[in-house]
């Protein structure tokens, strides 16, 4: 096992955690994406009313799509830390267990031969 592995992945870890979104009752948030704008009401009271509604949806329409772009974008980042992570630690266990077997091997024909 290469002994700078385990530090290497805390490092890329601690690097991109700062963009890492948080789970929550298994709920993930995205972390940098800010606040998802509610969106607006239409108003049928009047005709200027109703246009000025249409206004509104236009604008929430554009900063809400910014917003789950950027959720999208911080979500696929997650997954790619958090399966980069995995494989890390599956690769460390299956290198313990060659070493682990490698030493039993070793131990076993030198008790053989006594």
């Amino acid at each position: 096992m290469n002994k700078w592995m385990p530090l290497a992945t805390c490092l890329y870890i601690t690097a991109f955690n700062s963009a890492a979104g948080t789970i929550s009752n298994g709920q993930w948030q995205p972390a940098n994406c800010g606040q998802k704008t509610p969106s607006p009401q239409i108003n049928t009271k009047s005709v200027d009313d109703f246009n000025n509604s249409i206004k509104d949806i236009n604008t929430w329409q554009a900063k809400a799509q910014e917003y789950y772009n950027c959720l999208v974008t911080e979500a696929n980042s997650d997954n790619e830390i958090i399966a980069k992570s995995a494989n890390t630690a599956q690769e460390e266990f299956r290198n313990e267990v060659k070493r682990i077997q490698k030493e039993a091997d070793a131990g076993k024909a030198k008790v053989e031969k006594k």
